[in-house]
């Protein structure tokens, strides 16, 4: 059975722009898809600590950890083997202040680690989580790419796609939802835009 990871970034609810362009791509699934569902708003995320950190430094060098250590690493591994036994991965996002809330920021620091989401190689690096990403960008205005280059104010795409390829998913799909701080109608007519992009992503796995 496939299974869809959807990582909701918003903290607004059903009244999120991206959280209901998120459920349009999940109503339009097969049934036979599982979706699991993570609110990074409600999920608890463990805090970046010092023992954490030092979990960290020592996994990374095959040491011992405390049991203070060994707890809070347990958490991290809990979220990475989430991550990676997906088969797809649906984030809805929204923009703040040009770039992405601090849970996603705080929930990628959390799973990017050497020999867990990504590792070196004679390659180079190369990421250990498999299959595809659709991504939703709400956007209060329009970042789109402008005269054939990227919008100097849109630092969301940049960096998740850089991200995404590190840890090994690929190919991802954009589906912009925009102006949404433009007024109620102007949400709605972003939305609907966007609603035949997101059947067909759906439709597609």
């Amino acid at each position: 059975m496939t299974k869809v990871l959807y990582i909701n970034a918003s903290p607004r609810g059903e009244i999120a722009a991206s959280t209901q362009a998120a459920q349009q791509f999940v109503d339009a699934l097969s049934p036979d898809i599982q979706v699991q569902h993570l609110n990074l708003f409600d999920a608890q995320l463990p805090e970046f600590t010092a023992e954490l950190a030092r979990a960290k430094q020592k996994y990374a060098m095959g040491q011992a950890m405390d049991a203070a250590e060994g707890s809070q690493w347990q958490a991290v591994l809990a979220l990475v083997e989430q991550f990676v036994s997906a088969d797809h991965y649906l984030f809805g996002v929204p923009m703040w202040n040009f770039s992405v809330p601090y849970k996603l920021k705080q929930y990628i620091d959390l799973i990017t680690h050497p020999g867990l989401t990504f590792t070196r190689d004679a390659q180079g690096m190369r990421g250990l989580a498999e299959g595809a990403a659709t991504v939703i960008y709400a956007r209060g205005g329009n970042y789109s790419p402008k005269d054939g280059k990227p919008d100097p104010f849109d630092f969301q795409s940049p960096y998740l796609q850089a991200w995404l390829g590190l840890v090994g998913i690929n190919p991802v799909e954009e589906i912009l939802v925009q102006t949404t701080m433009a007024g109620p109608d102007a949400q709605s007519q972003s939305l609907e835009g966007a609603s035949p992009a997101l059947r067909a992503a759906a439709q597609r796995l």
